[in-house]
Parts: C-alpha cells; structure tokens; sequence
C-alpha cells in the first residue's frame, strides 16, 4: 500500500455513482462510453467507470467547505446530465434500480472489472447498487485510524439517514437500503477488522495479495477505510442521495465528526469501547427500517430509536460544524429526520404514479438535477430544492 499523504485540514470530497436511464422507458441504459464521448477535458478527469456500463462514478474536487462542495457536485451534476441527454439518457442518483433486470447488464470490460465478476460471481452480477463515498483530509495515518474505528458508533445511523433504495426487481422489497444488502454479499464489505495500528492493516492487505483474494488496495471494500495516497477516511456505507441537500447534510456530519475525532486523537484521548455485535446489528436495523428502527448504542447499550441516535451525533458534531461553516447543512439534517428518508419518498412518488416504477425512475432522474439545472448558487440551492 502506497504511503499516508498527511492533510492539515480537514478537507471533504465524495464520490457519486449515478446510473444511467433511458430517457423514455427508464430501463438502465448501457451507453457510459458514450456519455463519456460528450464530456469536456475537464469533465472526463473527474469521471470514471464502475462495474456496469451502465453507471458512472464522479469523483468532486477537494473541498475545504461544504458550501464550495454543493456548488461543484450540482454543477457536475447538470454537466453530466447535459451530456446524458445528446445520447438519449437520463442521470439518476438513487441506491438502486427499481425495476431493470440484473441479468441484462454487462460489465465494462477492463481487467480489474473482469476480475471482479470472476471473483464474485453472482454476487457482482445482481450488484445493481449505488452509493456515496465521503473522503474527510486527515492530519495523519494515527489519527486516519482513531476516526475510523471511532466513527463505526455513526455508520449505520448514517446509513439509515440516507436510505434510498426500497425497489429491486421489479418490486419492493421491504428494505429501506436494499443496496447496502447487496454490496453485502461481496467480501470486506462491512466494518474492517480491528487492527493495532496501520502496519497491522497493511499486513493483511500483503496476504489477501498473495493469497489472490485482492488485486489492488480498493479491492478492501469495508463500509470505512483509510485512504493512504489520498489521506482521507472514506466513509462508504451511504446510498446516493438524489436531492444535493441530502448529500449535502451528510458530507457535512460526516467531516465534522472525524475532524471532531482528529481533534480528540491529538488531544490524547482514549478510544471508544464499541461492542461489534451491537454495532453488526445496527446495520440490518438502518437495511431493513431506515429511520424507524431501534438499534443496540454500541458504547453504552442502551435500546435507542435510530432518530435518537443521529440527534445524538448532530448534538455532538454541531461545535465543530460552526467552526468549519456548515451549520446550515447540520440543520438541514434535522429536517431529514422529521421529513423522513428518501426510500419513502420513492415509495410515496411511485404510490401517486400508479405504481409504475418506470415513472418513478424519470421522477428520480428530475430530483437529481432539482433546481440546480436553473443555475441557482449554492446557498440558494439549499433553501428549497425538493
């Protein structure tokens, strides 16, 4: 593994896995290259492939704020979509597909991605789920695995805040994050084991390696990892958002509570005692009831409401948010507590379509663009976008 790049500040990036449609049916649409064709020099750096020809990943620029991050995944955002539509497609962010047949798709041919599908085998060829990757700077790779073991408390709740994936296969399916039980049944896709410090982790990268269980570092697809040539943790547990706010919201928890921790990390603090089992629990909890479930507090082991639970986290974060300038983005999120998850507003929209999932497909394809197609700024952007 490449050496830990150590970042002064905090910084805040994402990555989105948006799925293609077509702009008529809603069908996945299996033209990425050709969305690619139509992308500026500038856009194609930040672009790139995912296991299906039919998803594209866009990796955002280093931000220091979560204002600055808003206005450059809006913009890329309305890029993309600009380009999707010249080849007849929609961009959609949401968790999953609701209605496309996995057994349809193709997988893009690199390598890497052939590796992957031999691998895993059915497990990557019904894995049509897509997520939001949230990198925060940190000070060092000490300090990188004090915030990650520390933020597996939060993972889960964030996860449940974020749910946005009730449809699979042409029907619901009673979960809320159907992706997360999807990217679940690949292997090292839930908490990484605990190790005693970086050395130890790298250890046992070096025998996945040579025992052919890994190709390449990203093949350590935990739910929280540490990002060494980029010097971030990376959270990787949360559906995409489809409305920018809600990203938004959750890039703005995400690096308040690890800069929060670096800060504890540097201040001598002692790690958190976390019971695995409450904390394994917790996932299904945040799978199958979103915000309406209880969870197991894996500190204390108290029986908590998941709403309980993420105020716990808003409360705890808020000093250090002002301090980074995203109050407005951590009050936001206490209305996504009160208005509920975006699964159920999927399950509301396709409820008044009729339940014609393909309409709820082209419904999503407009939430993901909301307002920022009419070029509005970002703090207005987060005044009513719905």
């Amino acid at each position: 593994m490449r050496g830990f790049v150590e970042n002064d500040y905090p910084t805040v990036g994402v990555e989105q896995e948006f799925h293609l449609i077509d702009a008529a049916t809603g069908e996945l649409a299996p033209r990425v290259d050709q969305v690619f064709d139509n992308l500026n020099e500038r856009m194609c750096g930040s672009v790139c492939y995912e296991l299906f020809d039919s998803v594209l990943e866009h990796n955002s620029a280093v931000c220091r704020t979560i204002d600055e991050l808003v206005d450059n995944v809006a913009g890329a955002r309305r890029e993309l979509a600009q380009a999707c539509e010249k080849v007849g497609v929609g961009l959609a962010a949401a968790g999953s597909h609701a209605f496309s047949d996995w057994r349809a798709q193709t997988i893009v041919p690199s390598e890497h991605y052939k590796w992957v599908a031999r691998e895993c085998v059915y497990s990557a060829q019904r894995m049509i789920a897509f997520g939001l990757h949230v990198h925060v700077g940190t000070k060092s790779v000490e300090s990188a695995m004090y915030a990650m073991y520390e933020m597996r408390r939060w993972a889960y709740p964030l996860l449940a805040l974020s749910a946005n994936s009730p449809y699979f296969e042409g029907r619901p399916t009673g979960l809320a994050s159907t992706r997360t039980l999807l990217f679940g049944s690949m292997p090292r896709t839930f908490m990484p084991p605990e190790f005693d410090d970086f050395a130890a982790l790298e250890a046992f990268y070096e025998q996945l390696l040579a025992a052919g269980d890994v190709t390449a570092p990203g093949d350590l697809w935990w739910s929280i990892r540490p990002q060494p040539p980029l010097g971030t943790v990376e959270l990787r547990v949360l559906d995409l958002p489809t409305d920018v706010r809600r990203l938004a919201a959750l890039a703005a928890i995400t690096q308040a509570a690890m800069a929060m921790y670096q800060d504890k990390f540097n201040a001598g603090a002692a790690p958190s005692k976390l019971n695995p089992a409450h904390i394994d629990q917790n996932r299904w909890k945040a799978i199958r009831h979103g915000l309406d479930g209880k969870i197991l507090e894996p500190q204390t082991g108290e029986i908590l409401s998941m709403r309980e639970q993420i105020e716990r986290l808003i409360d705890i974060v808020s000093p250090k948010a002002e301090e980074l300038g995203s109050t407005s983005h951590i009050d936001f999120a206490r209305e996504m507590l009160e208005e509920g998850t975006e699964a159920e507003w999927q399950i509301r929209t396709c409820e008044k379509l009729g339940g014609d999932l393909r309409a709820l497909e082209l419904e999503i394809a407009k939430r993901t663009l909301g307002k920022e197609r009419l070029g509005v700024t970002g703090q207005e952007k987060m005044g009513d976008v719905r």
